[in-house]
C-alpha cells in the first residue's frame, strides 16, 4: 500500500526549539518580498510564524513584538502579486511613490517586483502572500485597479480566500491531494475576488468623472462649439467613455448638454431685463440658431420663450411667484 505523504506547515520562532535559526523570518519573508533591511534588527530577533508553500502559492504569518516596526525589501524579478495585512496595528505602505494607510485588519494588494517601506506602528501580527505572475490567471487592467488601496475586511470574497489561507496555515498533517485541491480554490477564488474590486473602483471613479464632466459642461454652456470631443480631451479619455457615463444615469451627453444649456436661458428670462432679447440670450447660452433654441424650448417646457417672459414679468408687477417650468 502506497503511504500518503503528510504535509505540515512550518512553525518557528520562540516556541519551535534551540536548534531553529533566528532569522528565519526573515528566510521566509525574502522568498515572497526580496532582500529585508530592519530598522531594528534586535527588535525581531527570535520573531516567531507560520509558513505554508504550495504550487507557487506562498503565505505567511509573522508575529512581530508589540512595538513600532518598520523595514524595506528589494521586491523580486517577477511580476507576481503580493497581499498584505496587519491584524492587531494599523499600516502604511509605500511603493513606486505611492503611498498608502491601511487600518488593522484591512488588506492591501501590491505587486512583487518592486521595493516596499512598510510600517507598523503597533507591530504585531503581520500575514503575507506571494503568488508568482504565472499563476495570475486575470486581465492586467483588473489587477492594477486593485493595487496600493485598503481593502476591507468586510469584503464576503476577501473573508473567504482569508479563510483559505488561514486553513492552509494552520491545519496540520494535509495529505498532497489535499493541500492541491486547496491552493487550487485559492487560486480559482481570486479572479473572483479581483473582479468584485476592480468592478468597485470603476464605480467609485465614475461618479467623480461624472461630476467633472458635469462641471465643464457648466463653465462651456455659453460656446456653442462644445461637444463630447472636448470633454474628452479634457478628462483623458475617449468619447466612448464619456459617453457611458451618461448612458448609466439614463441619458446621453447631447441631451444633457441641451437641458443644461436650456435651464440657463429659462432662469436668465425669468430674472433678467427685458433689453435683452431673447434671439441675444439664445446665443449667450450656446444655440448659434435662435428658431431651433425657441423649438427646442418649446418642446422641453410646453410654451415659448416669450411666454415665460411675459408670464414672468407679469408676476413681478403683480407680486405674485412665477411659475418655474
Amino acid at each position: 500500500m502506497q503511504r500518503i505523504r503528510e504535509i505540515t506547515p512550518l512553525k518557528f520562532g520562540a516556541h519551535t526549539g534551540a536548534d531553529d535559526p533566528k532569522e528565519l523570518w526573515r528566510f521566509v519573508l525574502k522568498e515572497m518580498l526580496g532582500s529585508i533591511e530592519v530598522e531594528s534588527e534586535t527588535a525581531l530577533a527570535g520573531t516567531s510564524g507560520l509558513f505554508f508553500a504550495r504550487l507557487g502559492l506562498s503565505l505567511t504569518t509573522l508575529y512581530l513584538p508589540e512595538m513600532p516596526v518598520r523595514f524595506w525589501t528589494s521586491g523580486l524579478a517577477d511580476s507576481g502579486l503580493v497581499i498584505m495585512r496587519a491584524m492587531e496595528s494599523p499600516m502604511t505602505i509605500e511603493q513606486r511613490q505611492r503611498r498608502v494607510e491601511a487600518k488593522a485588519a484591512d488588506v492591501v494588494f501590491l505587486t512583487a517586483d518592486s521595493p516596499l517601506t512598510i510600517t507598523l506602528p503597533q507591530g504585531g501580527r503581520l500575514d503575507c502572500a506571494y503568488l508568482p505572475a504565472h499563476v495570475l490567471d486575470m486581465p492586467a487592467r483588473q489587477i492594477s485597479a486593485i493595487l496600493m488601496r485598503p481593502i476591507s475586511h468586510d469584503c464576503l470574497p476577501l473573508q473567504l480566500l482569508i479563510t483559505y489561507a488561514g486553513y492552509m496555515l494552520q491545519q496540520q498533517r494535509q495529505s498532497d491531494s489535499h493541500a492541491d485541491m486547496m491552493v487550487r480554490h485559492f487560486y480559482q477564488l481570486l479572479p473572483v475576488l479581483v473582479a468584485e474590486l476592480a468592478a468597485d473602483a470603476s464605480r467609485a471613479i465614475a461618479p467623480d468623472r461624472l461630476t467633472s464632466v458635469k462641471a465643464a459642461i457648466a463653465a462651456n454652456l455659453s460656446d456653442s462649439g462644445f461637444c463630447i470631443d472636448d470633454a474628452a480631451r479634457q478628462q483623458g479619455v475617449s468619447a466612448r467613455a464619456i459617453q457611458k457615463l451618461f448612458q448609466r444615469t439614463g441619458t446621453t451627453f447631447s441631451r444633457y448638454l441641451l437641458e443644461r444649456r436650456l435651464d440657463a436661458a429659462k432662469d436668465a428670462l425669468m430674472l433678467r431685463e427685458a433689453t435683452t432679447s431673447i434671439t441675444q440670450l439664445a446665443f449667450d447660452f450656446g444655440f448659434d440658431d435662435p428658431a431651433y433654441f425657441s423649438r427646442a424650448f418649446r418642446k422641453h417646457y410646453g410654451l415659448r420663450p416669450s411666454d415665460l417672459r411675459h408670464s414672468a414679468r407679469e408676476a413681478t408687477f403683480s407680486g405674485a411667484v412665477p411659475l418655474r417650468a
